[in-house]
């Protein structure tokens, strides 16, 4: 069983599986707050690799009875959705690079510009279904994000 499935159990008959985006970025951006005192600049690469881990895991579910990179990037799409991540947008698909955007991101989509990217944990997990497609770890980063007052988060995988 994978972690995915093992997390996704619950108990809860009464409030049911679902919580509000609130404590979702309150547990979120203290953390982030907490772990970047702990480990210093660059802490991020946490929140990253925690998103790669969730890609990685999701990928691999959702690759595995597709016919093409079409109908799999088609099915990471609806994935992101389906559990309020985002909103995720193929911009641009080439040997080289893939570059979504997220619109409606969880981590910040409505929050005042405070003049930083923040979505590392996104980047991550873009570049983790990324991986599952090209089988080798690719090279991510935030290109664009709405925390940073640019509209969208926007995420760049470098394929080769």
């Amino acid at each position: 069983m994978g972690l995915i499935e093992e997390v996704s159990k619950s108990d809860r008959p009464i409030l049911g599986n679902d919580i509000p985006l609130l404590v979702f970025r309150v547990f979120r951006h203290f953390s982030a707050g907490y772990v970047e005192e702990v480990l210093g600049r660059g802490a991020g690469v946490v929140f990253q690799n925690g998103g790669r881990e969730l890609g990685k895991e999701a990928g691999a579910m959702l690759y595995k009875d597709k016919a093409d990179t079409t109908e799999y990037l088609n099915a990471v799409v609806n994935f992101v959705k389906d559990t309020k991540i985002g909103i995720l947008i193929p911009r641009e698909l080439n040997d080289k690079l893939l570059v979504v955007d997220l619109d409606e991101c969880i981590t910040c989509a409505g929050m005042a510009n405070m003049g930083k990217r923040i979505c590392q944990f996104e980047v991550g997990f873009v570049a983790g279904v990324a991986e599952i497609l090209i089988k080798k770890k690719p090279k991510a980063y935030e290109t664009k994000c709405n925390y940073n007052g640019e509209g969208t988060c926007q995420v760049t995988v470098e394929l080769s």
